[in-house]
């Protein structure tokens, strides 16, 4: 029993030991940290550096290249304590601007720091600068729609309060800016005009924003709406003749959109083009047709612009004789006849001479037209078909003389 007692005592004995010991490590780390604090050095990265009189280079038509945005890390040295504690907004770094002119430029950079500590090093200790002419452009504003219209609708007219914008920087800067644009989404549309404001993006030519330009203004007031679409029949016309020995075949879209509101639109059943004026004339080639529209309608985005191509080819006549015993009579019935009073009819064709040079009489036809004709003499005109296309056929006498008799 009394060996346990002294084991015991033995135990506690060397537990107290211990603690002591780790309370006085503790008390001298503490001693060395807080009373003999030694010094550090330390890296503080990243100061972004502050450009002075910035605005001594406007009044001179000036300005910097780049986004203006530059930075330097800084060695500092100083007491543990004090080293800690330091953060990078306690660190100033400024570069003066004052004096300098256009080109490159090796601006030194003053760094201040806390009392406490010293600069042992500033890495990057100058800033290089690009200073250009200070120039503004007017540029218009441009208009891209976003979303899918629907089959039946196009966007309208769009009005732009303002339609320029000043775009104002450095000379790189300012001529990198191919395009002043504003985004309109379509599903903010309806068929009643709609005024909204719409934030102004400069882009370059990859379709970038483009950085460190100001503009004259930031939005715009835009008014827009939706139009509906229909499909109407195109009448085109020609005015004048071709050269001697040409002729002239139109080929034309037969059917072009149109937009407008519905209102406008309802009345509109067909439109023409302003006629073609084919005077001498003597090569094909392809014309734009000017449309002619009722207001409040225009042409679809999907047809802007409408062509025709005009084939303008050598003609050539040829005359048949044909008898009135080839003359169909078209409409006759069972139990009559009809006797005619000429016995030969010249037909005149005319037509792309490589077409008419290898025409035959059997290609023609020639017809009256007798259905529901009562028994009796009377002047009827003389029709024609061909089964190859010609300019004109014209038809010597234009009429016969008949006479129908019944037989029943």
């Amino acid at each position: 029993m009394q060996d346990n007692k002294k084991k015991s005592a033995k135990d506690s004995s060397r537990t107290i030991t211990i603690i002591l010991s780790v309370v006085i490590a503790l008390i001298l780390w503490s001693y060395v940290i807080i009373q003999v604090n030694p010094t550090k050095k330390e890296t503080i990265s990243k100061i972004p550096v502050q450009l002075l009189n910035v605005q001594t280079l406007t009044a001179r038509q000036l300005a910097i290249s780049g986004d203006g945005e530059y930075v330097v890390d800084v060695v500092v040295e100083g007491r543990r304590a004090d080293i800690v504690k330091i953060k990078s907004e306690d660190i100033v770094a400024e570069a003066d601007l004052f004096g300098w002119s256009k080109g490159e430029n090796y601006i030194p950079v003053n760094v201040k720091v806390p009392s406490a500590l010293k600069i042992v090093e500033i890495r990057s200790a100058k800033i290089q600068v690009t200073i250009e002419d200070l120039v503004a452009l007017s540029k218009p504003v441009a208009v891209v729609y976003r979303g899918e219209f629907r089959t039946d609708t196009e966007e309208g007219d769009v009005e732009l309060r303002p339609a320029e914008v000043e775009v104002t920087g450095a000379k790189s800067a300012v001529e990198s800016v191919n395009e002043i644009r504003v985004y309109i989404d379509v599903e903010d549309l309806s068929a009643d005009e709609e005024t909204f404001q719409s934030e102004v993006i400069p882009l370059n030519r990859a379709e970038m924003p483009v950085e460190n330009v100001k503009l004259s203004s930031d939005y715009v007031n835009v008014s827009a709406r939706l139009l509906k679409l229909k499909e109407v029949p195109l009448t085109v016309e020609t005015t004048g003749n071709p050269g001697e020995g040409f002729g002239v075949e139109i080929n034309a879209p037969g059917t072009i959109l149109i937009k407008g509101t519905q209102q406008v639109l309802k009345d509109i059943e067909s439109v023409r083009a302003e006629p073609v004026d084919i005077t001498k004339m003597s090569q094909s080639g392809n014309v734009i047709l000017n449309i002619l529209l009722p207001d409040g309608a225009a042409l679809s985005k999907r047809n802007p612009k409408v062509a025709a191509g005009i084939n303008i080819e050598e003609t050539a006549t040829k005359r048949f004789q044909i008898s009135t015993d080839d003359i169909l009579l078209e409409g006759l019935t069972k139990g009559k006849t009809v006797n005619t009073d000429a016995s030969v009819i010249t037909v005149s064709v005319t037509g792309r001479k490589q077409i008419v040079d290898l025409l035959e009489q059997g290609q023609l036809q020639l017809y009256i037209e007798v259905a529901d004709l009562p028994a009796g003499s009377r002047t009827v005109p003389i029709k024609a078909s061909s089964q190859v296309p010609l300019h004109s056929i014209a038809i010597d006498p234009s009429e016969i003389n008949i006479t129908i008799t019944d037989t029943e």
